[in-house]
């Protein structure tokens, strides 16, 4: 069964054409015959009238006909038109001469014994029947028993057969019924050629919403903007109420938990500074401890809840010009290391996804970068051979970082130095952003022995 609504509504209808034609030729072949039977039977009896107002019994028992009939075909032999006339016998008292050649049926069985030629065909009523002249002619007879009032007041039974080859009717069935083939199978043609149309044409609006609503994953458009059919009017109604629905909830939800966040910090800024007044330097030290662990636990999932990876509405953001805001912003904070940034981004890098998530990515990195590295900070990109995703490369020219230590430093608050401030989330908050959006990323060293941290995500060059 075939997986796309026009594939099943196509072969549903192909069924019924293909099953509807044949039925319909049949009968329509089947009524046609009919007609030419009872046609040819019609012309039988009325050349059976036509022979019996010819005949003229002039002798007790003695019938005349003409040698020469009004009908031509009667008078030429192999005309495919016969006659001839029996006793009560079964003997033949006349002939047409067109069947001189010829052995018609005996209207009398070749049976011993006395038999009633009255028993066989009643008088009056007019039989019927196909019978094999030769193997290669089939002719329609009609047999009439007539009781004959002759002068005198004599009676005597003949019987008038008339014989029609059925060789020039066999052919126009033949041609009937190849006509009605022709013009049937172009027919089942034309109405799957015009129902395929039909169903493409019908169904193209589906279509259409199929890639509206695609466009909106990539992040091409907003929400629907075609106008549809009635049936599909309220559908690309509600989803754009949900699409709507769906990201101011997510705006809600980051504003929410901001506020929560900074509400948070607040009360812990102000515990923090007052231990200052504290004396005992053991409850101050434990007191410092819980609080940056609470300021950790704040951030780090302030940064996983406000991801937009598993979202399934994407926008396009323009890498180059999102690494320039970030690399404003470090160069103000390491203005003392005079670190130089070199944005090698090509200018048509698109990452798929939400820009904030974007700028956590390279703001994280990046600054680890700065921080680890040497003096100089570069970035670049590069594409997979799946078109669907962009290889994003930070190189900080720092030394490299042991193969032990590769994994562990996306675990949330681990640190390779201890002796720079932070809290240790930063690679981990990467880590879980670059995984909602089922990327990847991993630590190399390139041939200049230097580090490179290789991100993998949705995207297009």
């Amino acid at each position: 069964m075939p997986s796309s609504l026009t594939g099943r509504l196509f072969l549903v209808s192909m069924l019924v054409i293909l099953l509807f034609l044949p039925l319909a030729g049949l009968v329509l072949e089947q009524a046609y015959n009919k007609s030419i039977d009872r046609r040819l039977q019609e012309q039988l009896k009325i050349q059976a009238y036509g022979l019996m107002g010819l005949a003229d019994e002039l002798e007790p028992g003695v019938l005349w006909l003409p040698e020469a009939l009004p009908d031509e075909r009667f008078n030429q032999l192999g005309s495919g038109r016969y006659a001839e006339v029996t006793n009560s016998q079964g003997n033949s008292i006349w002939r047409s001469q067109s069947s001189l050649n010829i052995q018609l049926p005996n209207p009398v069985p070749n049976v011993f014994g006395e038999v009633n030629i009255e028993d066989i065909n009643p008088p009056g009523q007019f039989v019927f029947n196909h019978i094999n002249l030769t193997d290669e002619e089939l002719i329609e007879t009609v047999r009439v028993t007539v009781i004959w009032e002759g002068p005198h007041e004599s009676e005597h039974i003949y019987t008038f057969l008339i014989a029609e080859s059925l060789a020039p009717y066999l052919a126009e069935k033949q041609m009937f019924r190849d006509t009605l083939l022709f013009w049937l199978g172009g027919l089942g043609l034309f109405l799957l050629l015009v129902n395929a149309l039909a169903l493409i044409w019908a169904l193209r609006p589906l279509k259409k919403l199929a890639n509206e609503i695609q466009q909106i994953e990539k992040g091409d458009i907003k929400t629907l903007q075609t106008e549809y059919p009635t049936e599909l009017n309220e559908v690309a109604k509600n989803l754009n109420l949900l699409i709507n629905h769906e990201q101011q909830q997510r705006v809600r939800y980051r504003n929410t938990l901001q506020d929560l966040a900074h509400s948070l910090k607040t009360p812990l800024s102000v515990i923090q500074a007052s231990l200052s007044k504290v004396d005992n330097q053991e409850t101050k030290t434990l007191f410092s401890e819980h609080i940056t662990r609470m300021n950790k636990i704040i951030s780090y999932q302030l940064q996983r809840a406000v991801s937009a990876g598993t979202s399934p509405i994407k926008q396009k953001v323009n890498i180059k010009s999102s690494l320039e805001k970030v690399f404003t912003a470090l160069k103000k904070v390491y203005v003392e290391k005079q670190i130089s940034f070199d944005n090698q981004v090509d200018d048509t890098c698109l990452f798929f996804g939400d820009e904030n998530d974007l700028l956590e990515i390279l703001g994280n990195l990046c600054d680890n970068a700065c921080k680890h590295g040497l003096s100089k900070v570069t970035v670049m990109s590069s594409s997979l051979d799946s078109k669907q995703s962009i290889v994003l490369m930070i190189i900080d020219g720092g030394k490299g970082i042991p193969e032990s230590l590769k994994e562990v430093i996306f675990q949330r608050g681990k640190r390779l130095d201890e002796n720079n401030e932070g809290q240790g989330i930063g690679l981990s908050v990467v880590s879980d952003i670059v995984a909602s959006y089922k990327g990847n990323i991993e630590i190399t060293t390139n041939q200049q022995k230097e580090n490179v941290i290789r991100v993998i995500l949705p995207g297009s060059i």
